[in-house]
């Protein structure tokens, strides 16, 4: 009996444990020294929907180049109601410029402007140019920002779900942060980025227990990308019988009770 009671602590203790190897993120932190931040420019994609503001010396002249900001500035300065903030960003997003499937954008009087694959600030560069090139503003300053920039987190964690973003520079830490951080049970040493840039998809495999890959090309997540937490051994295995701690328990006592009694 004694052997029984003994052998129970001891698989209820290995069960209960789980080793900082598994769990804590930058374990190699205190081996780093000061490192440089590189911030980058998220390139322009398809589906994307811009903004365009047109200014120059004299305002009216810029007038028919920001027919669709202005109609985006009129709608969310009407909403007026605890809704407004959703209701400001469909209306950019309605009164924005939709980068096709070829990558171009319509603008009044310019027309088709290719914008694929370029910064915001490429773009407002080329749109300057354009302009100046037409003779039709003279000195223009153009503003170019991205309004639907969203990213997708799925899996084991906290808030699954799909979440937008107007930052320029958003890391994959921040990004796991809107969705609440991962479960205890997500495994932290295989974080799958899913990305799609320039017409190709590939994939990205992040171990958060180490810092080597904050100078990859996944530090800073891109508009679109799918982030995925993959379940660890134990819950895979559990899945469809015993689903949490308290469960495992009280069956390990329930059998242990049905042995007692058989063996009495």
């Amino acid at each position: 009996m004694k052997k029984i009671i003994s052998f129970a602590l001891l698989l209820l203790t290995l069960i209960s444990c789980s080793t900082k190897k598994d769990i804590h993120y930058f374990q190699d932190i205190k081996d780093k020294p000061e490192t440089k931040v590189i911030y980058t420019q998220n390139k322009i994609q398809v589906n994307d929907i811009l903004t365009i503001s047109v200014s120059a010396i004299n305002p009216e002249s810029a007038l028919p180049f920001n027919a669709n900001f202005y109609n985006a500035v009129g709608n969310v300065g009407s909403s007026g109601n605890s809704r407004s903030s959703g209701t400001s960003q469909n209306a950019m997003n309605l009164n924005g410029y939709l980068v096709n499937a070829d990558g171009n954008i319509s603008m009044p009087i310019l027309g088709n402007v290719q914008v694929l694959g370029k910064t915001t600030n490429e773009v407002e560069d080329l749109i300057e140019k354009i302009l100046i090139d037409q003779g039709q503003l003279t000195n223009p300053t153009v503003i170019v920002r991205v309004t639907n920039s969203k990213i997708t987190i799925l899996g084991d964690i906290s808030g699954p779900g799909t979440y937008p973003y107007f930052e320029q520079n958003l890391t994959l830490l921040q990004a796991i942060g809107f969705a609440g951080d991962l479960n205890i049970s997500g495994k932290r040493n295989d974080i799958l980025i899913i990305r799609e840039e320039n017409g190709k998809r590939t994939y990205g495999h992040i171990d958060m227990r180490k810092t080597d890959w904050f100078n990859s090309e996944y530090y800073y997540i891109k508009q679109n990308d799918i982030i995925y937490v993959y379940p660890n051994g134990p819950k895979v295995n559990s899945a469809g019988y015993i689903t949490n701690y308290t469960g495992l328990v009280s069956a390990f006592f329930t059998a242990l009770s049905i042995y007692l009694l058989l063996t009495k």
